[in-house]
């Protein structure tokens, strides 16, 4: 023992020296005091806590001041029995962890034969005595019975106190933007983006945005703690506050679960409006399917041999499979051009606050001009080759316009015939709820379809020795569209991994250590849908004779840049944003933690190892580019007056961009990150019998027949401090004497 304490010892030292305090846990404790009617405490004490669902025990004895504290405990259901000579054995029936909490269990003893049983309820306090930690937990039960929209857990982090914002979810919207669940929610007054997030004590937080890696059902959580302000050492590296989950796990009952989660647009209340033009309909339709098992692991003689194998109070596992088919869309009116105007033909057009109309349809809608002329102008010459030479204006003079404001055939690109082949036809006009005159309405959906799993397994290797190992992935795809295979093509791709390997190991009643392997990968990008993937789909710019630099892709076209009086962004051909990359990031995580009691005094270590690797692709631009066409290369004088004509729909025809946005090299960005971290803590003395009970030192167990002495020493009155304020020195009262 002397060795493992100067191992120990010189542990501490190199814990020290460490840059900071990451070395998590989900772990909890039971603290408390034992003692008699009259206030004395019990020394000696015999305390045993047990797993009620794996029915695994330990034994604990209590200190000379008659406390006990058991740490490193999973977050589950207890039973406490304690046990002392001349007094009747005392059980607590059910006890509560919480995680990453110490539940306080004061235990008084009744005199008489050790073989009567007195059975005590425990009550929840309504204050934390066992540290100053501000946190609250979310139960099983509330996961279970508040109905929560997108199945999210996380939506129930706002229901607590001192937490703000959105929790947001994995599942892509049907508009633009990337996912990012829990970044945006606000603990303790903490900026987003600060808050860790944990599972089973290992670190789920995004390394490139602080967001939940893998994310989890209300089927899959046993529970979750949200801590806001003084927590322990270990949590030290938040600037905000910890959210940490502890999963589900196998008891020796076996329990499952199947569950069919739908909505329906037939049974969903339509949306309220005002205005004249087409209702969106309620469209979302989402399937999500659940169905889980847990119990003790059992193997028939073929598999395991002669005798099989049953791991009642021994191997446990739970399991969950879960689809997810997830279907919406929305509706947006758009403006489309004509035939006549796809075909060069720009006659008998006005321009009126619903973009360009035929002359017929503005006046059959009461739709006036908003000035300037809707005339062609012609900027360039064809040589022999049939290149276009910028015609070079003189002194006053300004471009020439094409007769009857049609382009000639000879004038329009064969590429933009290709290209005009992917934007709808425009149907009826009417007028939407704006006022607007509209043709076309597209239809912006997302589809998602998935599949996810978690595998958690728990095996007890001795009564002193327990491992469990969890997987769990949540992949994501969803496909954007603005009611075609090109048009607003877009995807947001979500693939998280997890896997965890914990060993807790009782060396001694002094001597915890409780040891964490984790590796989390995620891929999350904004792409295209799969058939246009970056990593190996369709490639519509290589199709069309434009550059790419990615295997697979889709260019953007845009005339939509002329404000409201022209066209707008559903008129646009082909998709490209600004966000678009391909993200894949990556944890190694090593962290220890040694709960020791030494002497009067518990002390709590931790050290933590991490390599974590980030790799961002940024690839807008670098599959075809974006192409901006405005009115100025078909305009009198080269300027966006509406007073000078022109038309991007007539710039397209003719090729004539105004900008062009192609990334010429395509780079990726390895970002490596290697930390050494750890804490070391001194938690809680052993408790006064009239003080707040807190963490305290165990006494070894005495051999099996060893009689031990029991004292009771008497509570102490408030008066009696020394002049620090401090408790004085008690005197303790000697074997034989009551105490009272």
């Amino acid at each position: 023992m002397k060795s493992s304490i100067r191992s120990l010892t010189g542990l501490s030292v190199i814990i020290l020296c460490a840059a900071a305090a990451i070395a998590q846990t989900n772990r909890g404790g039971i603290s408390g005091t034992v003692s008699d009617k009259n206030g004395g405490v019990i020394p000696g004490a015999i305390v045993t806590i047990t797993n009620i669902g794996a029915n695994q025990s330990q034994r604990i004895k209590t200190s000379s001041d008659g406390a006990y504290a058991a740490t490193s405990l999973d977050p589950v259901l207890y039973r406490i029995t304690v046990e002392a000579p001349g007094f009747k054995k005392a059980m607590v029936d059910s006890v509560k962890v919480d995680t990453a909490s110490t539940a306080t269990v004061n235990v008084t003893l009744e005199a008489g034969a050790v073989e009567t049983t007195i059975n005590i309820t425990a009550e929840t306090p309504l204050l934390n005595t066992a540290s100053g930690v501000t946190s609250q937990t979310v139960t099983q039960r509330q996961i279970q019975d508040i109905p929560l929209n997108n199945r999210s857990v996380l939506d129930l982090a706002v229901t607590l106190p001192n937490v703000s914002g959105d929790a947001g979810s994995e599942d892509p919207a049907v508009t633009s933007g990337q996912p990012v669940p829990g970044f945006n929610l606000s603990l303790n007054g903490g900026r987003p983006g600060s808050t860790i997030f944990l599972a089973d004590g290992v670190n789920n937080t995004g390394i490139g945005i602080a967001r939940t890696v893998v994310s989890f059902t209300p089927e899959t959580v046993q529970e979750f703690t949200v801590l806001t302000s003084v927590y322990s050492a270990e949590f030290g590296f938040t600037g905000g506050g910890v959210i940490n989950a502890t999963t589900k796990s196998g008891t020796n009952e076996y329990n499952g679960e199947a569950l069919w989660y739908h909505r329906n647009p037939v049974t969903n209340a339509g949306p309220f409006a005002t205005g004249r033009g087409p209702r969106s309909p309620v469209s979302l339709r989402y399937n999500q399917i659940s169905i889980t098992a847990g119990g003790p692991v059992w193997l028939p003689k073929k598999i395991f041999g002669p005798d099989g194998y049953d791991g009642h109070d021994k191997t446990f596992f739970f399991f969950a499979y879960e689809p997810r088919y997830r279907r919406d869309f929305v509706i947006a009116p758009t403006l489309l051009p004509t035939a006549a105007e796809r075909a060069g033909d720009f006659s008998n057009l006005v321009r009126t606050p619903s973009g360009w109309l035929p002359t017929s349809v503005a006046a059959q809608f009461g739709q006036a001009s908003v000035g300037g002329i809707t005339d062609i102008f012609r900027q360039f010459d064809r040589d022999a080759s049939g290149r276009l030479i910028p015609i070079v204006l003189g002194t006053g003079q300004t471009y020439p316009q094409f007769p009857g404001n049609k382009i000639p055939q000879e004038f329009i690109d064969p590429a933009s015939k290709k290209i005009l082949q992917f934007m709808p036809a425009g149907g009826d006009y009417f007028i939407d709820n704006a006022g607007l005159v509209r043709n076309y309405i597209v239809n912006r959906f997302v589809q998602q379809d998935e599949t996810r799993y978690t595998l958690r397994l728990d095996h007890s290797i001795s009564n002193t020795n327990k491992i469990n190992f969890r997987v769990t992935t949540t992949p994501t795809i969803g496909v954007r569209g603005f009611g075609s295979d090109v048009n607003g093509n877009s995807a947001a791709y979500g693939d998280a991994k997890q896997f965890l390997i914990a060993d807790n190991h009782i060396f001694s009643p002094t001597v915890i250590n409780d040891l964490r392997l984790n590796y989390t990968r995620g891929v999350f990008s904004e792409d295209f849908s799969p058939g246009f993937s970056i990593k190996g789909g369709r490639n519509l710019a290589t199709e069309l004779g434009l550059p790419s630099l990615t295997a697979g892709g889709l260019p953007l076209f845009q005339i939509s840049l002329e404000g409201n009086t022209g066209y707008n962004a559903f008129a646009d051909i082909g998709s490209s944003g600004s966000t678009n990359n391909y993200n894949v990031e990556e944890r190694f995580n090593i962290n220890d933690i040694v709960y020791w009691t030494r002497g009067s005094m518990a002390w709590k270590f931790g050290v933590d190892l991490s390599h974590a690797r980030l790799n961002v692709v940024p690839f807008f631009g670098a599959s075809g580019g974006r192409w901006e066409f405005r009115i100025l290369n078909t305009s009198n004088n080269r300027t966006t007056n509406v007073g000078a004509g022109g038309n991007p729909l007539a710039s397209l025809l003719i090729g004539v961009p105004n900008q062009v946005q192609v990334r010429p090299l395509l780079l990726d960005y390895n970002y490596r990150w290697n930390s050494l971290a750890g804490f070391a803590e001194r938690l809680e003395s052993a408790p006064e019998p009239d003080a707040e009970p807190g963490h305290a030192v165990l006494a070894p167990i005495p051999a099996h027949g060893e009689e031990q002495p029991s004292r009771r020493v008497p509570p102490r009155s408030g008066a009696e401090r020394d002049f620090h304020g401090r408790p004085a020195p008690r005197h303790r009262h000697g074997p034989g004497n009551t105490g009272d």
